[in-house]
């Protein structure tokens, strides 16, 4: 996102406003609530060395997708951003280079993992930046290009996929942006732009006919966007899935199913008017209900070193900066269950996060709730040795007065093992089978950092996906764990974010429970119940039964 004038403003005001402390992000964890999420950096012994090159412009192309592509239960990473679109192959939880995917000359933006033809086989749309598609079917781990139909496009950020018609098949929503070296947004410097009247590329929904996608022609959903990330979700408990679209310079949307083939769409506007960056999708208030955190900017307090004549001055002189380019901080969108939204992250504790970029909702420590990183955009340094804010976002949560949900503090970044980077794409996913959940961050200017999970200590989990008879991952899908008188409900997904897609090995931390119960609905409605399920088990969720496909142990 070129967004120099913004960067530039900004160095120039902490310059002025004198400041040498450490920025203001909020509260971190207390003595009363110890931090329990901790990463270690295993990038040098991972083997996955992929260098990303900073190309494209201001957001980049640094993305970090996952996908089990030959089926033997040990998630692989495509890396984006370098010399060319690389696939890492896992090995028993180490990462190998593999010659599966053909080379492929082209500047990729992004990319997603689909499996069009639901032979349990994960396919792939590489996305160029000037919109040319490269498709690769998936024969039985290896990828052969393959025309899809979905053309040529102009600046594709990503796609997500769902069964939207209810046919049984795979559809697709593709959400694009635009090339700042062309032109800005609309909404740049301008709160009053709507969706209708953006200058960006428009997003398309695509029907999968017979293995081929048929662009949709659907009112709801034309007009020109600055689309960075997408999730196709039943945010309405009806059975069908809806799509929240997080816009830049402009207020999130989300397109409703109405059950016949059309949506209607729904601007949030309030606090979504602002650069929405990610759009990560889970039940943080455990209503049963999805609800999604997208990440935007914000900046620390500047007041540190100023007095409050010198103070209100540069304050004034930020607001045109800062407030009219929609810097407010990220967004907690709490789901009212009819295709309402409220917004919550002060609630929370998660408004403020930097720069933000692509994001998880995970239970990293497997104690039963759902925690928070996100990745953040390096700015600029206050001095030479003290970043504004560079480090990855990591909130750990924490049981709320009354038991009613949770919220979150902030977890430091001396205590969380993250280190400095320019982040951009964020993957989660458990590569070692260890049964706690990793990192693979993409950054703009450096090597990827690969996270091992240290914080989860003797805490159990369970993992599972949801698949057809055939393998594929059922879409759609909503599984209930219940671990003693804790009931978590979980919604199969696509797990897209911004230039990332998470594993579709879903990860419930049950603290010390031994077993759990499992309660599946199939998006055909199908439901099946499985009792005394021990956990620290890999599971394949079947209409005919459970399947251990890996057996996982926090404590190996």
């Amino acid at each position: 996102m070129g967004r120099t004038l913004l960067t530039v403003a900004v160095v120039l005001l902490l310059v002025l406003a004198g400041c040498s402390a450490a920025p203001d992000f909020g509260s971190d964890s207390s003595e009363s609530e110890a931090p329990r999420i901790q990463f270690e950096d295993v990038t040098a012994d991972s083997g996955l060395q992929y260098e990303a090159t900073g190309s494209g412009v201001g957001s980049g192309n640094s993305g970090v997708y996952t996908a089990d592509v030959d089926d033997d239960s040990w998630t692989d990473v495509l890396a984006i951003g370098g010399d060319g679109p690389t696939l890492f192959e896992n090995r028993g939880g180490q990462f190998t280079r593999s010659d599966a995917l053909p080379s492929v000359e082209a500047d990729i933006k992004s990319a997603v993992f689909v499996d069009v033809d639901r032979d349990g086989y994960p396919d792939l749309f590489l996305f160029g930046r000037e919109g040319t598609v490269h498709a690769f079917h998936n024969d039985g781990g290896t990828f052969e290009p393959t025309d899809y139909g979905l053309g040529n496009l102009t600046y594709p950020l990503g796609a997500t996929a769902a069964d939207y018609d209810g046919d049984g098949d795979t559809d697709l929503f593709v959400y694009q942006s635009g090339s700042w070296r062309d032109r800005k947004p609309a909404g740049y410097f301008n709160l009053r732009t709507t969706i209708e009247s953006d200058n960006g590329n428009p997003n398309y929904l695509y029907e999968n006919v017979g293995g081929e996608f048929r662009r949709v022609d659907s009112e709801a959903i034309d007009g020109d966007h600055w689309s960075l990330a997408a999730s196709f979700a039943d945010f309405t408990g009806d059975g069908r899935p809806d799509i929240h679209v997080a816009n830049d310079y402009n207020n999130d949307t989300v397109y409703v199913n109405r059950g016949d083939g059309t949506f209607d769409r729904r601007s949030l506007g309030g606090s979504t008017a602002r650069n929405g960056m990610s759009s990560d999708v889970a039940d943080v208030t455990g209503d049963g209900r999805p609800d999604v955190f997208v990440s935007n900017i914000w900046f620390p307090s500047l007041k540190a070193n100023m007095d409050d004549e010198r103070y209100d001055r540069l304050k004034r002189l930020l607001e045109f900066v800062i407030h009219s380019s929609r810097t407010k901080g990220n967004t907690l969108l709490v789901n009212g269950g009819d295709g309402t939204f409220r917004d919550a992250a002060d609630d929370f504790g998660v408004r403020h996060g930097g720069w933000g970029w692509a994001a998880s909702m995970t239970d990293f420590d497997n104690d039963g709730d759902r925690d928070l990183v996100h990745t953040t955009q390096h700015v600029v340094r206050i001095n030479r040795t003290d970043p504004v804010y560079t480090y990855p976002m990591v909130f750990q949560s924490r049981s709320a007065s009354g038991g009613e949900a949770s919220n979150f503090t902030r977890v430091n970044k001396s205590v969380n093992g993250m280190r400095e980077t320019d982040g951009r794409g964020l993957a989660t996913l458990d590569y070692d089978h260890d049964g706690a959940q990793e990192l693979v961050v993409a950054t703009y200017d450096a090597s990827f950092v690969v996270y091992d999970n240290a914080g989860t200590a003797d805490r159990n989990s369970v993992q599972f996906r949801v698949t057809t008879e055939r393998g594929a991952t059922a879409l759609g899908a909503v599984v209930t764990v219940t671990a003693g008188e804790t009931e978590q409900v979980v919604a199969q997904t696509a797990n897209v974010d911004y230039l990332s897609q998470d594993s579709r090995v879903e990860h419930v931390g049950v603290a010390d429970h031994e077993t759990v119960t499992l309660r599946v609905r199939w998006p055909d409605g199908t439901e099946r119940e499985y009792e005394n399920v021990s956990v620290n088990q890999r599971l394949s969720l079947t209409k005919s039964g459970i399947v251990v496909t890996a057996t996982t142990d926090s404590a190996d």
